[in-house]
């Protein structure tokens, strides 16, 4: 049987299970730093934008995915 992390609502996916809190967790605890790292470093807004855009939409990514595998499949 398989363990569902994850729910999925509308537009995203809510953690019901530890590891989905964890997973999440780590998303955010990973963005933290880069973010404050980029903010210390960077001269402009668009550079702000620029490096955190590449960070933003990786961790995006790999959230999104371990979310749509350990969640239930809808049915239409």
């Amino acid at each position: 049987m398989k363990q569902l992390w994850f729910k999925r609502t509308n537009w995203t996916y809510s953690p019901i299970h530890p590891m989905g809190f964890i997973v999440t967790l780590m998303a955010i605890l990973f963005m933290v730093p880069v973010t404050l790292a980029t903010v210390h470093n960077t001269h402009s807004v668009s550079d702000n934008l620029y490096e955190l855009f590449v960070y933003g939409t990786s961790t995006a990514f790999w959230w999104k995915w371990i979310a749509d595998k350990t969640s239930a499949v809808r049915k239409y």
